[in-house]
């Protein structure tokens, strides 16, 4: 008698066609089937503790703040060094806030150019996750061009000058902290491919297009043509979405600003679908596009923490902001950012840490 036989009838009771040899052999069999299992569950979750964690934050950054005539530091017999009237900066530590991670994300297109500047943070304490766009036209300090420069161009000018995609990573990094008075964590590159085929594994994404976009442009192979209304878009619309601006004639253009909220809209609408259940079969392909696509310094052993800590944790609330503009130079079109309000805003938001970010650690361009 087989074991399904001895099965099936001790599930309709029929005990009189059970024999005792044959049950034990049966219970014994299916104690081993369940031992195996629990064994094989136990490693599973002692590799993921093992291998899947959170990173280490540092306790804090030495920080150099610019010396201004409001901020210089007065004489004291207690602080010799203090009493250097040529000192163009004050040295301080600037302790951490503790769980508080922050990442530049960037994206790029087949070549150099950046569509989406971002810098995010995740306080794994509250919860709370922030996501703050910076305008690709923002105009950055730098020796470029006598100063006038936009953020767009960072990356490749810093790719170009020799130093290669570290080299680009590195210009982007000191022009944003230029912007919002601390260096990102972390860094997380993705192309425009990346995007698509994100999109498009996930099922696609659910979003309000404002106004009919329409724009084409035959020299980048370019047809954009989205009604208004909510829809699900696909990979190929959803790029098409948060690269918007230009419009055919006839058709309404968004401004940079604008770009900068659709990027936003199709962030948080992944970021929904990303942490639907049903992703989970979608996982191998995923992480196929993550090894293909992107560029990060972010280790697999401190993404997949991020990853296991959101999925099981979640996140409590979202706030997308863009940093606050204060004019636009309409010769070479550049966005001036408010010094004060972006302060505030870095200072509401993303700010890693426990004092408040100091107005000389900007070096916003007026």
């Amino acid at each position: 008698m087989s074991q399904y036989t001895v099965l099936l009838a001790f599930c309709m009771g029929d005990f009189d066609v059970i024999k005792k040899r044959s049950l034990r052999k049966l219970l014994i069999s299916f104690s081993i089937t369940v031992g195996v299992a629990v064994l094989v569950a136990a490693g599973i979750y002692a590799a993921m503790r093992r291998f899947v964690r959170m990173p280490d934050v540092a306790q804090y950054v030495i920080v150099q703040i610019p010396v201004t005539p409001s901020n210089r530091p007065q004489p004291s017999p207690n602080r010799p060094q203090d009493t250097n009237p040529d000192a163009e900066y004050i040295t301080e530590r600037f302790y951490r806030r503790a769980g508080f991670h922050t990442f530049l994300i960037f994206g790029r297109d087949e070549g150099l150019n950046m569509d989406t500047i971002m810098v995010a943070a995740f306080d794994t304490q509250s919860r709370n996750a922030y996501i703050v766009s910076l305008p690709r036209d923002t105009r950055v300090e730098s020796d470029r061009r006598q100063g006038r420069s936009k953020l767009v161009a960072s990356y490749a000018v810093g790719r170009q000058g020799g130093g290669g995609h570290e080299g680009g990573v590195e210009q982007l990094m000191t022009e944003v902290q230029s912007l919002i008075g601390f260096r990102p964590d972390y860094y997380v590159s993705v192309d425009l491919q990346a995007f698509i085929r994100l999109v498009d594994t996930i099922g696609g994404v659910e979003v309000t297009v404002p106004f009919h976009m329409r724009y084409t442009d035959p020299i980048q192979n370019l047809h954009i043509d989205l009604p208004a209304g909510t829809r699900r878009l696909n990979g190929q619309q959803a790029s098409h979405f948060a690269r918007f601006r230009l419009a055919d004639e006839g058709f309404r253009a968004a401004t940079d600003i604008q770009r900068t909220q659709h990027q936003q809209m199709i962030l948080r609408a992944a970021m929904n679908e990303l942490l639907s259940p049903r992703t989970i079969t979608r996982l191998p392909e995923l992480v196929r596009i993550y090894m293909d696509n992107v560029t990060t310094d972010l280790g697999y052993d401190y993404l997949l923490g991020f990853a296991n800590d959101i999925r099981a944790n979640g996140i409590a609330n979202l706030h997308t902001e863009t940093i606050p503009i204060d004019r636009t130079i309409r010769a070479g079109w550049y966005e001036v950012p408010c010094k004060e309000g972006t302060l505030d805003l870095v200072n509401r938001t993303i700010n890693p840490f426990e004092r408040e970010i100091l107005p000389e650690m900007l070096r916003i361009v007026p």
